[in-house]
């Protein structure tokens, strides 16, 4: 079932977590890495979306599960690429 995927619940968390940061007051500065993270979130739900594919078609499981594996590798890195660059650039903007 879809709606208790794990990398659904992870797609809406990211994107909720985006929608907030809007009241933290470092929007402005750091919305090119928050590109990165929303641009994980499509990946994330069309992974989760596949497994109802391959209970549709029991025959392309494999390659299913591979194209599943690839999108949250994809998604995990550039969660990972956007959560570095935020710390550098929030972290280079604070002043000692």
């Amino acid at each position: 079932m879809v709606l208790f995927s794990p990398t659904i619940e992870v797609a809406i968390g990211l994107l909720i977590g985006i929608a907030l940061m809007k009241y933290s007051g470092y929007m402005k500065h750091i919305q090119r890495e928050l590109g990165y993270i929303a641009s994980a979130a499509p990946f994330l739900l069309v992974a989760s979306v596949l497994p109802t594919i391959s209970e549709t078609f029991p025959s392309a499981t494999n390659a299913i599960w591979y194209i599943n594996m690839i999108f949250i590798i994809i998604a995990f890195i550039l969660v990972l690429i956007g959560a570095i660059t935020m710390a550098i650039t929030i972290f280079s903007k604070l002043k000692p």
